[in-house]
């Protein structure tokens, strides 16, 4: 289930949404977590700081629907053109962000969590509302009930 998750940043802390377990190929793909990547994917497809060749890659992915975690699903491939576009990992998924900083190190160096760029993109598109992502209405159903409430508590 989507979680929320305080990150430093340079000017404090910044509220983020986490999933609670990876998400694309070869991953548990748990529906609500799958649905708020999703969700971002259709945000970043239509964000003008998106290239357009990473754009129509995002826009094949419909958010709600479950993501079988092959190669040929459309969210697979948008997590892997993602990966290709931010260079760091490739393993075809979007992972959990353990903790505060949101960056990981790799053989590369040191990188931000996918999930950061996506969840940044959402409060780009909805600077007003974020974090009740549920007030979208392209927000999937399952996501939207699981966000109310977690904005009740």
């Amino acid at each position: 289930m989507v979680s929320p998750i305080l990150i430093k940043k340079p000017k404090g802390m910044r509220f983020y949404w986490n999933v609670d377990a990876n998400v694309g190929a070869n991953s548990p793909n748990k529906d609500e977590d799958v649905h708020l990547v999703q969700f971002g994917y259709l945000l970043m497809s239509k964000a003008a700081s998106t290239p357009p060749n990473l754009r129509s890659v995002y826009a094949l992915v419909k958010p709600g629907t479950a993501c079988t975690g092959r190669e040929d699903d459309p969210l697979v491939k948008a997590i892997r053109a993602q990966q290709a576009s931010r260079g760091g990992t490739q393993d075809g998924h979007v992972s959990v962000i353990p903790t505060s900083t949101g960056v990981y190190q790799d053989a590369s160096g040191s990188h931000t969590y996918m999930l950061v760029a996506i969840v940044n993109n959402m409060f780009d598109a909805m600077p007003q509302d974020f974090p009740r992502i549920d007030k979208h209405a392209s927000c999937p159903g399952a996501l939207k009930a699981v966000i109310a409430e977690k904005c009740r508590l």
